[in-house]
């Protein structure tokens, strides 16, 4: 939600339960604390009323950013990549089929196709770095399984943090995995690559 861009109805968490939708006017009614849970309507997650800087200015309340608290585990994430790999995967096949399709020796193609296999981590590595640095801040593995990229204060990264924090993972690799798996051990789930990039890997507090 940025300046300007005010939806008119919110949803709000109530009693433990989402409620809504509610109008501004409602909202100021509502006498919501600092900490209360609201979100504009159609938007995936809650946030508290402070951390809307226009929202919480028209409420009386002080803006405040809150750093990620809630964290993707490393299974999560696994989850996420074999998405984005079977995406690329996808794409590699398309390709072969259409490469096939023009060929009269498909034996004497194997050789060409067992080389253009390095274009599945190609893709991956183009459409993740694309897709966490936009606006929807996640890879459409991530997306689909309600995570998405930050830095260290939860903002967005951008491109250029995300091409250093997808080229890191060379280093997890480097270190046969082990760059990986140092998430495990991490308050933050972070990894090397994580840790390097200065991002975090993030869920939704409220679903």
């Amino acid at each position: 939600m940025t300046k300007g861009t005010l939806p008119d109805r919110f949803d709000v968490v109530i009693g433990g339960k989402p409620q809504g939708p509610f109008s501004l006017d409602e909202l100021r009614r509502m006498d919501l604390s600092p900490t209360d849970f609201v979100k504009p309507s159609g938007y995936p997650e809650f946030k508290e009323v402070r951390e809307f800087a226009e929202l919480s200015g028209l409420l009386n309340i002080a803006y405040q950013t809150t750093r990620p608290q809630y964290f993707a585990t490393l299974d999560v994430r696994l989850l996420a990549t074999a998405i984005d790999y079977f995406i690329a995967g996808c794409v590699y096949a398309a390709l072969a089929a259409i490469y096939l399709a023009g060929t009269s020796n498909a034996k004497e193609s194997i050789p060409a196709l067992l080389i253009g296999l390095a274009i599945v981590p190609v893709t991956k590595f183009i459409l993740s770095t694309a897709m966490e640095g936009s606006k929807k801040q996640a890879s459409i593995g991530k997306m689909l399984i309600g995570i998405k990229v930050t830095d260290e204060q939860g903002r967005p990264i951008g491109y250029g943090k995300a091409l250093g924090r997808n080229a890191a993972k060379l280093v997890g690799i480097a270190t046969l995995g082990i760059g990986f798996l140092t998430g495990f051990f991490d308050r933050r789930q972070q990894c090397l690559h994580d840790k390097i990039a200065g991002t975090l890997v993030i869920k939704d507090r409220l679903i």
